[in-house]
């Protein structure tokens, strides 16, 4: 999903013959899809907010929250903010992970596909798993003493060495390799090009809908799981059949090049559908938490909350999707510098975060104002450490 070099990169096959009017030039011209790389940096950034979200006041799980007290407003304000992105972020990313998954694998064969995914999954989450964490959990406690006389005792103070939302790396690997399985499994089976398949139409897209909420709900209840509840190697469970179902998804999409035939009333009316679900629904559905406190998981309210997921989950994808492939399929320097440290940012975002949140404790300010500053300086700095990060010897080849 975020490696830039073949998580997300590739041209599907036919997708030339396929694309909108005014569109056929920019991919035939590019083995890449940059509408899809600009939408990765926006959901990379929202990823960033929602950890910042934590640490100032949304209540949500993360490793470091600033002392000060945040206000009933600043509570609110970022809580509301969390839920919404939550509901879609790792969603899309799954999705579009998928979608580039069978060119992939297509291009390089079985035996190549999965050495690489070892090495560009693989690889990250030892480092990240072994040395980043351990780095974000001695900052977020105080540096405490010297780091590597901290170091032996973080192994006694997580349940496994997968900590943290590395969580999102080892389950792509995993879906990785199943879906290399699944195609050795079937590889006497005739393999047929990419071909323009018949988009879903809004009664299956509804049931789709209903369905994924469904399994979550019940998913929810047999977990008894708040939002982003961590299970074995700190996996959200309670998001686990999005995480599914929008890979899955992607793999199909990528068959058929859906990416290329939502039309773009298709985009308007599902956008509009969201919207419509958070102005409305969203205060509801979107702090369900508190409410199910009372209720209990099983209850109308947590099941309007897993159905408000899915809802969002695909009216924003359908809608950003055909937004970005209309107004933002092409890319200057800085986005294509951008598009290439998604991955990176990913993996190194909690330092960054946690080091300046840390740091920034001592200056005393307005929660929800301490959290704009943190957005507008830890973002821009994860990209620049980022771009520094891949031009180290070797780095590249797996980042």
């Amino acid at each position: 999903m975020l490696s830039q070099t073949e998580l997300t990169t590739s041209q599907p096959p036919g997708v030339a013959a396929t694309a909108l009017p005014g569109q056929a030039a920019t991919v035939s011209q590019s083995k890449r899809l940059l509408f899809v790389d600009n939408l990765r940096i926006l959901l990379i950034c929202g990823v960033l907010v929602v950890h910042l979200n934590n640490t100032y006041g949304s209540g949500g799980s993360w490793m470091y929250r600033d002392p000060a007290t945040p206000d009933l407003f600043t509570r609110a304000f970022l809580w509301c903010l969390e839920q919404i992105l939550i509901a879609f972020l790792m969603g899309l990313f799954f999705l579009l992970a998928g979608y580039f998954t069978p060119g992939s694998y297509d291009r390089k064969g079985g035996g190549a596909f999965v050495r690489d995914r070892l090495i560009r999954l693989g690889i990250p989450w030892l480092v990240y798993s072994l040395l980043l964490q351990p780095l974000v959990l001695y900052i977020a406690k105080g540096l405490p003493g010297s780091f590597w006389s901290f170091y032996p005792t973080y192994f006694h103070q997580v349940d496994s060495i997968a900590d943290g939302p590395i969580w999102f790396v080892e389950l792509l690997l995993f879906f990785s390799l199943v879906y290399a399985a699944w195609r050795w499994l079937t590889s006497h089976r005739t393999q047929t090009t990419a071909s323009t398949g018949k988009l879903p139409g809004s009664l299956a897209i509804c049931g789709f809908i209903c369905a994924l909420g469904l399994v979550t709900f019940v998913v929810r209840i047999w977990c008894q799981a708040q939002y982003y509840q961590p299970g074995p190697f700190n996996v959200p469970l309670d998001y686990l059949p999005q995480f599914i179902s929008l890979y899955v998804v992607g793999i199909v999409a990528s068959g058929r090049n859906w990416f290329f035939t939502l039309t773009p009333r298709m985009g308007r009316d599902w956008s509009l559908i969201a919207l419509l679900a958070t102005l409305i629904a969203g205060p509801v559905f979107g702090g369900v938490i508190p409410g199910i406190e009372s209720a209990g998981w099983f209850s109308w309210l947590a099941f309007g909350g897993a159905l408000w997921d899915s809802l969002m989950v695909v009216g924003v994808g359908i809608g950003l999707l055909v937004l970005f492939r209309q107004r933002w399929n092409h890319q200057g320097r800085v986005a294509k510098g951008l598009a290439a440290s998604v991955y990176t940012v990913y993996l190194i975002h909690p330092v960054v975060l946690v080091g300046f949140a840390y740091a920034f404790h001592v200056v005393a300010l307005y929660p929800l104002l301490k959290w704009g500053i943190a957005v507008l300086i830890t973002i821009p700095l994860c990209f620049l450490i980022s771009g520094v990060i891949r031009r180290i010897p070797l780095v590249k080849r797996v980042l």
